[in-house]
């Protein structure tokens, strides 16, 4: 509970630091979010029409939560901390009945400080659900074919969990094959067996009538939304998998070795572990060498692996259990290489929302400043605002009801033009506007703040900086002098 609770307490003191992703401007829109009215009937049309590639599992729960908790984004946000709570809960269970009692305590501190799961607390998206399920049916699954609970509720569970996980996200299909090549394979042929076979069957089947969907989303993809991308190769796929199931230490590979032992010695729990992870590894391998679709951008794709990864660490780690001091070092290790991670690797690779200007806090801090026919200018190393979705752009979200103009550069784009091109620019996109409101991020400065500076000097003068936003300076400028 002490892992939970303050999990739960660092995950909320952050639903509001961020804006939200582009993808996540997406969720709202599909789950009815930008519309007066709405119902589900609405949530499946935009899923049909704009969102194939997506299964709608997650965007029901977002249109619930929605209409009970409101569609404010950090409201919608704790939608994705809850499932990253139930998450913690599902991966001590599993650790507890499966591996041992401090193998469940080792497990739930282990995922709670893996920090590229944590990046996922905050956006709104599916993937903490994705997780939450995926631990579900795994739990679920196991406690029928190891531990031998094989009532009519374990395998109504079974079902259930089975439905949940296979449309809460498209990459479910992974984790599904490494199950049932572990029951055809590796689990003894009786009644119970068919059973569970039948409960798969059956949710399979029930999930047919989105496949149709999912592969006119994939074809679309395939050609050519994902664009110029590095694609992972094999060996990349897996090693990516590993690092950001690992914090980025290479050191626990030896835990994960010590695992294999279990299966040697016949351990039904770990060679159930170690199947679905090696057959799910290979699904993922095979669908980027057809479609191209994952680059180290998308690593969130694999994020349903890496409990796996961590409960195999853990089956290691059990074997050092006689040297408690040993096992207690280690995971003060990986508590620290988890708080170490951000410095050595940077969220902003795999999450370009982070490290970027809160523009929804400047939005909030300008309301009553704001005139119509103003400027918002600036520049951005974080989230590119001038990407835009079916729905329109993050920015237009946050300043909808503003009259305002809005042109926040990206520092990428900015870095492929010389000094003489940028100001040239700057000079001719400013020089139409009577305010203007500079806004970057105070770490940002280099180059660029001159080159804004001297366009604005041509006509505008500066009025004031305010700094009272963190990490972030706003710079009003006006025409013929401060009022």
């Amino acid at each position: 509970m002490l892992v939970i609770l303050v999990t739960f307490a660092l995950a909320t003191r952050l639903l509001d630091d961020y804006p939200i992703l582009p993808d996540g401007l997406r969720s709202i829109a599909t789950a009815g979010g930008l519309e007066a009215e709405s119902d589900l009937s609405s949530v499946f049309e935009k899923l049909t029409d704009v969102s194939q590639q997506h299964v709608p599992g997650y965007f029901l729960a977002l249109f619930v939560w929605g209409k009970i908790a409101g569609w404010d984004p950090l409201l919608l946000r704790t939608l994705s901390v809850f499932f990253g709570i139930l998450s913690l809960a599902l991966i001590f269970r599993l650790g507890r009945d499966f591996v041992s009692r401090e193998a469940g305590f080792f497990s739930i501190v282990m995922l709670a400080s893996l920090s590229f799961y944590n990046l996922w607390y905050l956006p709104v998206r599916m993937y903490t659900l994705f997780v939450a399920t995926g631990l579900w049916l795994i739990w679920i699954y196991l406690r029928i074919v190891v531990l031998n609970r094989t009532s009519p509720g374990h395998y109504a569970l079974l079902f259930l969990a089975s439905i949940a996980f296979l449309y809460s996200q498209i990459f479910s299909l992974a984790v599904g094959l490494g199950l049932a090549f572990h029951h055809l394979f590796f689990v003894a042929k009786s009644r119970h067996w068919l059973f569970v076979a039948g409960a798969g069957a059956l949710a399979g089947v029930l999930f047919l009538p989105w496949l149709s969907t999912l592969l006119t989303g994939t074809a679309e993809i395939v050609g050519g939304e994902f664009g110029d991308i590095r694609v992972l190769s094999p060996v990349e796929t897996a090693t990516t998998i590993l690092s950001l199931s690992m914090n980025a230490s290479i050191l626990f590979l030896g835990l994960l070795a010590l695992s294999v032992r279990q299966v040697l010695n016949r351990d039904r729990a770990s060679l159930a572990l170690w199947t679905i992870l090696i057959m799910a590894i290979a699904f993922y391998v095979a669908v980027n060498r057809a479609t191209g679709a994952i680059d180290l951008h998308r690593s969130r794709y694999f994020v349903v692996l890496f409990p796996l990864i961590i409960l195999l660490l853990n089956v290691g780690l059990a074997q050092l259990s006689r040297w408690k001091l040993v096992s207690l070092g280690i995971l003060l290790f990986w508590i620290a290489s988890g708080l170490l991670y951000q410095r050595r690797v940077g969220a902003d690779i795999f999450v370009r929302s982070y490290n970027t200007i809160p523009v929804q806090l400047v939005e909030r801090h300008l309301r009553e400043d704001l005139q119509p026919g103003d400027l918002l200018a600036g520049w951005s190393g974080g989230l590119s605002f001038a990407y835009r979705t079916p729905y329109g752009g993050v920015i237009d979200y946050y300043f909808a009801d503003d009259a305002i103009d809005i042109e926040i550069q990206h520092t990428y784009v900015l870095q492929q033009l010389d000094d003489a091109e940028i100001s040239a620019t700057l000079a001719e996109r400013f020089a139409g506007y009577r305010r203007i409101w500079l806004t970057y991020e105070l770490d940002n400065t280099a180059r660029f703040h001159k080159l804004y500076q001297d366009a604005l000097a041509l006509a505008h003068a500066r009025c004031f900086r305010d700094r009272t936003l963190a990490q972030v300076s706003i710079e009003l400028y006006q025409r013929s002098g401060c009022d």
